[in-house]
């Protein structure tokens, strides 16, 4: 007896106190969207936010908080069509799949991405995809919940959630009518919430839809305590809105951020504590699941060859591209001052991180890609690599065959042509003005 009764001590002790501090007394929900395949900062500029890798650390981080971290998916994985973008998505949805992501609502873009794929994923991954109120015409077997019901536990009680997700009818291009159907969000929600309601501790709307629209439906369902939502919002750090007793936030977009909601559990129920929305800047720290993981997306654009299989249009007027060599032949000031800038060396930034083999990146990066004689890869186009003269002035075939022709004129490069790629997202800093300064050509003597 005595035996037993010290092995009964030695229980208490040691397990029993881990077990109790072990139980989360906090709820994060975990919130993200309109990545619109942006899988990582492309590395244009250090202050670059966002990426899968960044945001799994950050998830890692707050389970390591002892919290019951519930990862949501407000919609729009993809930003268009073609293969690259499919990839785009079912890494993105592999990813969502190992940071422990509970629910995909679906954003128009998903759906226009292509139902066979959406059956694929859908049925290939534990993320479970949500919408209220869209059907698919279809008969692709698309498992797709009007609801969901996620239940957590600490050591007092068990507490559930339950997930609604909407699309505004809005965001549907016509073409889709054909093989779906997008009823009225407030009439899909009525029956779903007076069902969920009095058994679920939270509501939770994932409302894929621009803020006002949500707005509305807060003040039309008061029992709907958080709508996460939003759309083309790319700075959301100031949307933070409440209806009464109904919570709305927005992610932004691009995975620049990430939103936690946390709540406490008690004896009394879920209370709301805080709402947050983290920047994902170089200050969270790479997780390395997600880094192979991107990996793996850069070998399947080099397994696929998405580089030599673009669609090439024929440059403008009819002439093919020669590269800078060509040009640097007569321009030789001109030549020797452009390989010192950083034109002259775009295509090695790309080999450095190792998506010189990115059809997205190698647009802005190396000459003509896109266009018939411009560049298709490394080793066929060797003379097209970086960005040289013709990314400004045009293909030159025409001009070096003839280049006594007076009549020929150059490309006219103004600020309109750099922001082609000196946008918003890669080149925030860009001053037209300063920019210039730095690669503009010297003076020169050409001689007859």
């Amino acid at each position: 007896m005595g035996v037993h009764y010290k092995y009964f001590l030695f229980f208490l002790i040691f397990f029993l106190p881990v077990r109790l501090y072990a139980a989360s007394s906090e709820i994060a929900i975990v919130f993200s969207g309109e990545e619109l395949g942006s899988l990582e900062p492309c590395g244009c500029f250090e202050e670059q936010l966002g990426g899968i890798s960044r945001r799994s650390s950050l998830i890692d981080s707050l389970r390591k908080q002892k919290k019951t971290v519930v990862p949501v998916s407000l919609g729009d994985m993809t930003k268009g069509f073609g293969r690259q973008q499919e990839i785009k998505t079912e890494i993105l949805c592999r990813a969502m799949d190992e940071m422990g992501y509970v629910a995909h609502n679906l954003g128009e873009k998903d759906i226009e991405i292509g139902l066979p794929l959406i059956c694929y994923l859908s049925q290939t991954y534990k993320v479970r995809f949500l919408s209220s109120n869209v059907e698919f015409v279809d008969p692709l077997p698309v498992e797709l919940n009007q609801r969901l019901i996620k239940e957590c536990s600490n050591a007092a009680r068990s507490f559930k959630l339950g997930f609604v997700g909407t699309v505004s009818p809005s965001l549907i291009s016509e073409h889709l009518s054909g093989f779906v159907n997008v009823h009225d969000p407030v009439e899909a929600l009525r029956p779903l919430v007076k069902d969920l309601r009095g058994s679920v501790d939270l509501i939770v709307l994932l409302s894929h839809a621009p803020l006002e629209e949500s707005i509305e439906i807060a003040k039309l369902f008061p029992e709907i305590g958080l709508i996460i939502t939003g759309h083309g919002i790319d700075e959301p750090e100031n949307t933070v809105t409440y209806i009464n007793n109904t919570l709305i936030v927005t992610a932004g977009t691009k995975g620049k951020h990430l939103g936690v909601v946390t709540y406490s559990m008690d004896k009394t129920g879920l209370t709301r504590k805080s709402v947050s929305l983290m920047p994902l800047d170089h200050l969270q720290k790479d997780s390395q699941g997600m880094a192979s993981l991107l990996k793996e997306y850069q070998q399947m654009l080099i397994d696929e060859d998405l580089l030599g299989k673009t669609v090439q249009a024929s440059p403008q007027g009819g002439a093919l591209y020669v590269g800078s060599s060509a040009c640097g032949i007569c321009h030789k000031v001109v030549y020797s001052h452009w390989l010192k800038t950083r034109h002259g060396a775009a295509f090695n930034t790309l080999v450095a991180v190792g998506q010189q083999f990115d059809p997205e990146c190698i647009t802005c990066h190396t000459t003509g890609y896109g266009y018939v004689s411009g560049f298709l890869t490394e080793k066929e186009n060797k003379n097209l690599i970086d960005v040289g003269c013709e990314s400004c002035h045009g293909a030159g075939s025409l001009h070096v065959a003839n280049v006594n022709d007076k009549s020929y004129k150059y490309r006219a490069v103004g600020e309109w042509r750099c922001v082609a790629c000196h946008d918003n997202e890669h080149s925030v800093k860009f001053k037209f003005d300063g920019y210039w300064e730095k690669i503009k050509h010297p003076k020169e003597v050409l001689k007859n």
